[in-house]
């Protein structure tokens, strides 16, 4: 490998790294002042992946996606678990704390 290409690669993994954290503290459709910030960050580290490399920016898209996909089905899984567990629970104060996280999957 020469430099350059090890220069390439150290600069995709640190704008990867930057993009994860800035999407750690970014919720979509907030309007306050910040989270419109971090989403001009955001939109500045993604432009320059895809101006440094295409491929790893699209690689990049998939691997979120791949994330996103990951969780949707994770938080699907325990909801019917809970759901299904539900119907055992006698004690009211448990039965209220699983009611409590079930409304927070909805």
């Amino acid at each position: 490998m020469t430099y350059k290409e090890i220069n390439k690669l150290m600069e995709i993994q640190y704008l990867k790294g930057r993009l994860d954290e800035l999407y750690k503290g970014y919720v979509p459709n907030n309007s306050t002042t910040d989270n419109r910030i971090v989403d001009s960050r955001i939109s500045k580290y993604e432009e320059k992946l895809k101006n440094i490399d295409e491929i790893a920016f699209y690689l990049y898209q998939v691997e979120k996606d791949n994330q996103r996909f990951s969780k949707e089905k994770s938080k699907k899984k325990i909801k019917d678990l809970l759901d299904e567990v539900l119907i055992y629970i006698d004690n009211d104060t448990l039965r209220d704390k699983v009611i409590a996280q079930l409304n927070t999957y909805k």
